[in-house]
């Protein structure tokens, strides 16, 4: 465990504990590991959970299936992400999402109730550990936000640009790398997979933006606010 504790200072949740003290905070919370293939299931739908996760190796999607198959993906998950915090906190019965595997993946496991919870011994990273949750879970709320905005968006375009606009304030700059493969993608934006290349092919030709597979950049003056 100890070869992730330089990543595990990059989770919100350790953020301002020391690497020193991680061994016994891991100890106290109960934390364990697990390892998964590739398209193996963390979290299935219509479950519940207790357990929050972090991606110490590999990655991982959050997706949403309606009744006649149409997959969403919500959330790209990769190296140093938390996953679901909002639904252990929320105690519901069913999460209406599936956590699976895109590549091989060791994922370390928390109990939620231990994080939010002072443990017999009163240890002292508690109260850091309650601030440093709640922390997280409100920048997963203006990412959620964020996406809304994207969705809300008419056309395809629109969408895309919306998309990349977030990229850019995100890394920025104007070129960058993004999670998803075309597929992904159309499922991230809920668009059709089609329309998503052909419109990619459109703002290219108009010299919007260049692209080489994952890889953009976004022309200066094709961004919009």
């Amino acid at each position: 465990m100890r070869k992730y504790f330089p990543l595990l200072k990059t989770v919100t949740i350790f953020e301002s504990i020391d690497e020193d003290q991680l061994d016994n905070m891991l100890g106290c919370l109960g934390a364990k590991t697990q390892t998964y293939s590739r398209n193996d299931i963390i979290f299935l739908a219509d479950s519940r959970i207790t357990s929050v996760g972090i991606i110490l190796s590999g990655s991982a999607q959050i997706v949403k299936e309606d009744v006649t198959g149409n997959r969403t993906i919500m959330s790209k998950l990769s190296e140093g992400d938390m996953f679901g915090e909002a639904f252990a906190c929320a105690n519901v019965d069913r999460i209406p999402v599936t956590v699976l595997t895109t590549t091989g993946c060791e994922i370390l496991f928390i109990q939620f109730s231990r994080i939010v919870t002072t443990c017999s011994s009163s240890c002292g990273f508690h109260t850091a550990l309650i601030k440093n949750m709640l922390q997280l879970i409100a920048q997963k709320n203006i990412l959620l936000n964020n996406r809304m905005d994207i969705l809300a968006k008419r056309t395809t375009r629109e969408k895309l640009m919306a998309y990349f606009s977030m990229q850019i304030k995100k890394c920025g700059r104007n070129k960058f790398k993004i999670p998803f493969s075309r597929d992904e993608l159309a499922d991230f934006l809920c668009v059709n997979r089609s329309a998503l290349s052909r419109e990619l092919c459109n703002m290219r030709d108009e010299n919007l933006l260049t692209f080489n597979k994952n890889e953009f950049e976004i022309h200066r003056w094709a961004l919009i606010d």
